[in-house]
Formats: structure tokens, C-alpha cells, sequence
């Protein structure tokens, strides 16, 4: 729905070539797609049959109800939950051909003394010092020996998660992957699973990471980001990430607000001399976060031009300059705006105007706004208003 009033549009191209991309600096370890909440936004009904056809065999995902709308969809590889089971729980994990996470001693436990009507595959999750969730990495060998022993487990995988990979120099790295390495060296029978890195850490700790590592779970990078934002201005050899998601909205409304007036809620911004100002058709009731106000810039017509006045849950307004200005003269209702896509502001620039994390303003993208996926090129907004 390009015209919307508001639409995403995931490049499935840009998914495709990202899969090769990752999968290529991995090997030998073959890739886990995380696709919790929604694919990061992205909908996951689109892009889990997509990964699939492009030959990806393993998926993660936070929750159980995650993880049977996959096997819904089709997807037929490995699935782990990362969030631990509840007894009521395991029938379904049964039936459904799921792997559970052993995150505690009591998840342990309930696994190792559970009926079930097969053995349930499992990877221990080792706390090595994120203290989120785990089992402390002191206790592991004895609970992969217990698991081993119990007939309704077949403990199959083990991983940790790296606190700081988006910090490659912080020494949490090293006294992670230290103490993970030192839990793999007593584990008898070897895990036929075994996982650490995600997309920051097969980024930027690729040559301390574990070299039998089976999978690197790929969340945000199949998505073309990462926590770090890649150096500006340098050509896209072919081996880069490309970003994937890019939000536009229509402009709804034109006006001239008069010096000494203010825009919004909260009278937060007054106009310095009589200013052209657009409504454009989103808010954050859109996912776009109220906290970037003050901050933001849109692209309307190939110029970057400042948000004015809070962010509502349905509108935002944008400064296009004196009302006799070029843009200002051009613009009109109908045109498009783009809040972030590839070519800027990016993804990471909204998330830094919001002081959060790309992961987030991807996430909260909202329901409500159409999600339009296409292979070819978009084209330029600043050329002809559509997107």
C-alpha cells in the first residue's frame, strides 16, 4: 500500500542479500535466524518463509506462541524458545518439535523429572555474566551430565550471551568467552549445538569467538543493522549489510503559522518568523517514538528539514521554511515524506534523536502501519512523491 498514509517497506532483495552476507563471514557455523517480536518489527509471516528459502535451517525466537506461529507458517528446521518452559508448556514444545532453553536449576529440574511422550531437545543457557538468565557456568557440567541421565531430555545444545559484543573492547568479552570455553572442555557427551556469537559479535569479535561454534544467532543483522553504525561514506563493496526497513508518510496538511506562534502540544516550539509547516500523517501511536521531538528530521523532496513542536499520537509536524521558499512552494498534500530509510535519516539516526537503540524503534513499529515487501528498488521520494 504505497500510497498509505502512512506505510513500511522491507526490501526482501536487501533480506536475501544479507542472508548471504552473514551466512558468508559465519562459516563454518551455519546461521540461527532470531525472529522474535515480529521479525524485529519486519512480520514475521513475510520474512520466516523467505529465510527459509534462502536456506536457512534454524530460528530463535523469545516466547512459545512465537515459535508455533513458525511451525504454522511451514518452517521446518530447528526452533528454540530462549524464554525458559513452564511445565503446562511442554506438551507443546512436544508437539510441536520445539527446543527449550535450560535457563535455571529449577527449569532443570522439572525437565529432568518430567513425562513426557518423547525426549524434549535442550540447550542449557550458561550465565557467564550477563545475569539475565542461565545456569551459573559453575554448575553446568553437572546439570549436561543429569540432563544426559533423565528420558525425558535430549540435551542437545548449549550457549551463552555476550553482554557487551557492541562494546568489543570492554573485558567482559574476554572473561565471557573465557569461562565458556572452560564449561565446553568437561561436557561428555560434546553438545551437537553450540551457540555464542550474535550480530555484533560475529562482527567485531569474529577471531575470539569459539571456532566449533555450530550457529551464530542473526537477529538485527538480517534486518541490516547492527548496534555500531557502519562508517558513512564508504561504497557498499557487495559485503555489507543492507538495511532492509524504511518508513514514509504522507503530508495531510500545509499551513503558515505566524511568528510568535507555536506548533503542538506543551506550546514546546515557537516559530521565529512566519514558517510553511507540513502535518505528515504519523505518530507515535505509528511506533515513531514521542521522544524524538526536538531532535528529528524528515526527507521531503531529497531536503532534510526539522520536526517542530512534540511529537502526537497521529501527526508530527515539519519546518519547510519560509512560505516562499522553494520547498515550501512545493510541497503540497499528497507528497511523501520518508522518517528513515537507507539513504538518511537512517534508522540509527531516529534512534539516537530518541536516545534508545534501533532495536527498539524497529520493534515498536505498530500494526496498524501497512508493510509493503518488494524485491525492486523504491523510487525517490524527493523525485516524484511516492516511495
Amino acid at each position: 500500500m504505497p500510497n498509505a498514509a502512512v506505510h513500511a517497506t522491507i526490501r526482501t532483495d536487501r533480506l536475501r542479500h544479507n542472508v548471504h552476507v552473514l551466512r558468508t563471514r559465519a562459516r563454518p557455523s551455519a546461521l540461527m535466524a532470531v525472529l522474535k517480536a515480529d521479525a524485529y518489527g519486519h512480520g514475521v509471516r513475510t520474512v520466516a518463509p523467505l529465510l527459509q528459502e534462502a536456506g536457512v535451517q534454524a530460528f530463535a525466537v523469545a516466547r512459545l506462541h512465537e515459535a508455533i506461529t513458525l511451525r504454522q507458517l511451514g518452517i521446518e528446521g530447528l526452533i528454540l524458545v530462549l524464554a525458559p518452559p513452564t511445565s503446562d508448556e511442554l506438551s507443546a514444545y512436544t508437539a510441536h518439535r520445539l527446543h527449550a532453553s535450560v535457563t535455571s536449576v529449577p527449569v532443570a529440574r522439572m525437565l529432568a523429572t518430567a513425562t513426557l511422550d518423547a525426549p524434549l531437545p535442550a540447550h542449557l543457557n550458561v550465565d557467564t555474566g550477563m545475569h539475565r538468565l542461565g545456569l551459573n557456568y559453575t554448575d553446568v557440567s553437572t546439570w549436561w551430565t543429569r540432563l544426559h541421565q533423565a528420558s525425558s531430555v535430549e540435551a542437545t545444545g548449549i550457549y551463552t550471551h555476550l553482554a557487551t559484543a557492541d562494546t568489543p573492547d570492554h573485558p567482559l568479552n574476554a572473561t565471557q568467552l573465557e569461562r565458556f570455553a572452560d564449561v565446553l572442555r568437561t561436557l561428555h557427551p560434546a553438545p551437537a549445538a553450540v551457540h555464542v556469537a550474535n550480530t555484533d559479535a560475529l562482527s567485531h569479535l569474529s577471531t575470539r569467538l569459539p571456532p566449533d561454534a555450530h550457529y551464530v544467532r542473526a537477529g538485527l543483522g538480517l534486518y541490516g543493522l547492527t548496534s555500531i553504525p557502519a562508517p558513512t561514506g564508504i561504497a557498499d563493496s557487495g559485503h555489507a549489510l543492507r538495511p532492509v526497513l524504511s518508513l514514509s508518510a504522507r503530508v495531510i496538511h500545509t499551513h503558515t503559522v505566524p511568528e510568535g506562534e507555536t506548533v503542538s502540544y506543551g506550546a514546546q516550539w515557537t516559530a521565529p518568523r512566519a514558517t510553511q509547516v507540513a502535518t505528515l500523517s504519523i505518530g507515535y501511536g505509528d511506533g515513531y517514538p514521542r521522544a524524538a521531538s526536538g531532535h528529528a528530521h524528515v526527507r521531503l523532496h531529497g531536503t532534510l528539514r526539522p520536526m517542530v513542536g512534540r511529537v502526537c499520537m497521529d501527526l508530527c509536524m515539519v519546518d519547510l521554511g519560509s512560505p516562499t521558499s522553494a520547498l515550501a512552494q512545493r510541497t503540497s498534500v499528497g507528497d511523501r515524506a520518508v522518517l528513515f530509510d537507507a539513504a538518511g535519516p537512517t534508522l540509527h539516526d531516529v534512534a539516537r534523536w530518541s536516545d534508545t537503540i534501533p532495536y527498539e524503534i524497529a520493534c515498536q513499529l505498530a500494526p496498524r502501519v501497512p508493510r509493503h515487501y518488494c524485491d525492486a528498488p523504491a523510487t525517490s521520494v524527493a523525485d516524484n512523491g511516492t516511495i
